[in-house]
């Protein structure tokens, strides 16, 4: 049977990282495609990696048809199936939860201009079951009932909402983790308000350095600073690392040593590299100590990530004003948190102490 991609459907699919992507290939190509895709009509809605590495290797698959009443169930079907995935985004899920609720208002409305209809044939119609969650038929989801099912808070549900509404383009970077929910909404207040905004700070440009009180914290903290892997000249004459890596020298390529100072850029896919790379060296002995300041996007899987690794971390009682290659000072769209890593947590919190909430 001849498959179909659907470019609509397909936008539907939170993307795989790409050790995830690298891994089912690997799989496919030891075992074979052993799930079988659905199709609706011809139209690909699972499956669409496993085709696309079937198709690029030439290997076989199997696939199975499922009816639905319209586009509209087919939609609800797909996000339903893809909101069991392991390790989406915050904003994925709502974006998810989200989409659900606009679709399932047009199957309520239709419902009504068709005079009603029987509650469990239309359920069978559409290929969902009366159980499945959300229900087609009767389109309920309030704003608590998706917080609920994305894991997040109300006000988070809200803030989303606005995004989507006012800036799409801002949504997909909350989608693909480069920016936060909570900075990606203060960042359309700011504009609203006629506010000059320095998003330079959270797109991952280097053009903005880290006041000299916070540098020197953390020499006292680390006894001296080693290796600043996301650096430049500039930067370096404040830092006083040893040794520093440029964004020529490509920081995540070189070997660290000793004590650590890093602000590294905040745009992903970078911000989530560096945030591997700090953990698995300080795991791996590599380096012995890092203080790393970063925004205080406490959903995100990189600062999980670190957090599992961290000592210490300090929330800073007001942002942090980076400074501009003048010395001007900025106004950024986020709160920030500083990470410790190693063995110092109580010298840390002395000392960080006085800048905000600390915690070892």
């Amino acid at each position: 049977m001849e498959i179909t991609i659907d470019p609509e459907f397909k936008a539907l699919i939170p993307p795989l990282a790409a050790d995830e992507l690298r891994q089912l290939e690997q799989n496919i190509l030891r075992d074979g495609c052993r799930d079988p895709l659905v199709a609706w009509n011809g139209v690909l809605i699972d499956g669409h990696n496993r085709y696309e590495i079937c198709t690029q290797h030439g290997l076989p698959f199997e696939t199975v048809q499922i009816q639905f009443e319209s586009r509209t169930h087919a939609r609800i079907w797909m996000r339903n199936n893809q909101a069991g995935r392991r390790n989406l985004t915050t904003a994925w899920r709502l974006d998810l939860e989200l989409g659900n609720k606009q679709d399932l208002l047009l199957i309520g409305r239709g419902r009504m201009s068709q005079g009603g209809g029987d509650k469990k044939s239309h359920a069978a119609k559409s290929g969902l079951s009366q159980n499945d969650k959300p229900d087609p038929v009767m389109p309920i989801n309030t704003r608590v009932e998706i917080a609920k099912a994305a894991g997040v808070s109300t006000g988070q549900v809200g803030m989303a909402e606005q995004i989507i509404k006012k800036s799409p383009e801002l949504w997909e970077k909350c989608k693909n983790d480069d920016v936060s929910i909570s900075s990606a909404y203060q960042q359309i207040r700011s504009i609203e308000k006629g506010e000059h905004v320095h998003v330079s700070q959270n797109s991952g440009e280097n053009e903005w350095y880290t006041p000299p009180q916070f540098i020197e914290s953390a020499r006292i903290v680390m006894g001296g600073i080693d290796t600043d892997p996301a650096s430049n000249p500039i930067a370096n004459k404040t830092v006083k690392a040893k040794l520093f890596f440029t964004k020529e020298d490509d920081g995540l390529l070189q070997k660290w040593a000793g004590n650590v100072w890093m602000n590294p850029p905040y745009a992903q896919p970078l911000m989530g590299q560096f945030a591997e790379a700090i953990s698995s060296r300080l795991e791996s002995g590599e380096i012995n100590q890092a203080i790393i300041l970063v925004n205080n996007a406490t959903e995100t899987q990189w600062f999980q990530r670190m957090a599992g690794v961290a000592s210490a971390v300090c929330f800073p009682k007001s942002r942090i004003k980076f400074l501009d290659p003048q010395g001007k000072p900025g106004a950024p769209l986020q709160g920030q948190a500083i990470i410790y890593f190693g063995d110092r947590s109580e010298s840390f919190r002395e000392e960080f102490s006085t800048y905000g909430a600390t915690f070892a």
